[in-house]
């Protein structure tokens, strides 16, 4: 005669659980009977099956905030460097219980994964439950399984299988704290009680299309984005303003503007050189002063005098004009390039396109670019490249100042005297 737990075992049943599930469960444990021989060890398999259950890994449900995820995650694979493991990835989960490292039960089931790097650079899944760290820029990761109720951390280590940023998979195995298994299991708790779980991961967002979309949407964006930048620039005559092709480059709308004339002066485009970053202006409805200095296009001398007028980072370094002195470091510049010379003049954005002046007065070079790897490293066009420009496009100038030049005058008087005619270039993409 069977035992009469088996005959009535409704109890225990989840509530939810259908007449088919309870049948098929009736069944197991009547096969399973046969392994146990007795009441507790029943019972302890009737847990080990809700355990299974209660213990799997919560991959099924996607966050709520799935969308603004998948587009931030979208969004930096095209603006910044991401980590090949970010992103969102179907999880294959195997679960299994062992007693005495015989499974006693196993289960799979499917969800989903995700992850990226919070707001302190940590790379998490969604869930806090693991973290990932990259060992420099191969392809393997630490992964530390997190059981914070518990102050437990597991280790373990793995490899990603990547092809490219969109195709990435991985596998984890971890199993499941004695502590944890103590509390869920209670009076039933025996030793020799594992659970395990062994995941596979494959990436499914983004894809290729998805951030193609979001390329598309980043682009369209820009078309209707309004933006504002500004550069340096100096007049060559009444109504004639140099500046560096890239100060102006894309701009729809061009304003200059400086102490002197206090008001902000349209300015159009009429010659330039993209390969040599030169850009020459024409203001309208505008008459300048003449400037008091020369175009100098003889060759300067490593370790010339010079000094630097411009208008950088006028944001946060208000709108006056600003020098800096140094000397020419070199007579080439970037990786030898004979167009440019090498200053030592510290240089900021937005000094872009301002003069250079030997300590006569005379302009003998173009800001154009600093070195962001070194200090007081900048360049600066050569003023013979500014005359063939001028030349190649038949525009005519005073090339000799219109006062003397600044022989025997003190560094004070040289910028007072060229502050008039170096501008503020104001650039509009509207």
């Amino acid at each position: 005669m069977k035992p009469r737990h088996l005959l009535d075992i409704s109890n225990v049943y989840p509530e939810d659980m259908d007449s088919r599930q309870k049948d098929k469960s009736s069944k197991d444990f009547r096969s399973l009977y046969s392994m146990c021989g007795n009441y507790a060890s029943l019972r302890l398999l009737w847990v080990l099956q809700l355990l299974l259950l209660w213990c799997n890994p919560s991959f099924a449900q996607l966050p709520e905030e799935f969308d603004d995820i998948c587009y931030d995650i979208g969004f930096r694979c095209i603006t910044t460097e991401i980590d090949p493991i970010e992103g969102i990835y179907e999880v294959s989960t195997v679960s299994k219980i062992l007693l005495n490292n015989e499974i006693i039960k196993q289960q799979q089931s499917d969800g989903s994964l995700t992850i990226y790097s919070n707001t302190g650079g940590t790379i998490r899944d969604y869930n806090n439950k693991f973290e990932f760290c990259r060992i420099g820029r191969t392809q393997t990761y630490d992964v530390s399984i997190l059981w914070p109720e518990y102050n437990i951390t597991q280790h373990k280590r793995i490899r990603i299988e990547c092809t490219d940023f969109f195709d990435v998979s991985f596998s984890l195995t971890y199993e499941m704290p004695q502590i944890e298994l103590k509390e869920r299991f209670g009076e039933y708790y025996v030793p020799g009680l594992k659970a395990i779980y062994s995941i596979h991961c494959k990436k499914i967002i983004p894809d290729r299309k998805s951030v193609e979309e979001i390329y598309a949407y980043l682009e369209k964006r820009k078309e209707t984005e309004i933006k504002i930048w500004t550069g340096s620039g100096f007049s060559i005559s009444n109504n004639i303003i140099v500046t560096n092709f890239h100060v102006i480059d894309k701009a729809i709308s061009i304003y200059v503007t400086n102490e002197s004339v206090k008001d902000t002066i349209p300015a159009t485009i009429i010659a330039s050189d993209e390969k040599k970053d030169i850009a020459i202006l024409s203001v309208t409805n505008r008459t300048l002063s003449n400037p008091e200095y020369s175009i100098k296009t003889e060759s300067q001398k490593t370790g010339t005098n010079i000094f630097v007028l411009g208008y950088p980072l006028t944001s946060t370094m208000g709108n006056e004009i600003k020098a800096t002195s140094g000397i020419i470091s070199s007579q080439s510049g970037y990786k030898g390039d004979d167009i440019l010379y090498q200053i030592s003049a510290p240089i900021q954005p937005g000094n872009s396109g301002g003069p250079v002046f030997d300590l006569n007065g005379n302009v003998v070079g173009i800001v154009c670019a600093h070195h962001t790897n070194a200090e007081n490293v900048g360049y600066a066009i050569k003023a013979e490249y500014l005359m063939e420009l001028l030349d190649k496009s038949h525009i005519s100038i005073n090339r000799h100042a219109t006062a003397p030049n600044g022989d025997n005058k003190k560094l004070t008087e040289l910028i007072e005297q060229a502050k008039p005619n170096v501008f503020h270039i104001i650039c509009i993409n509207k």
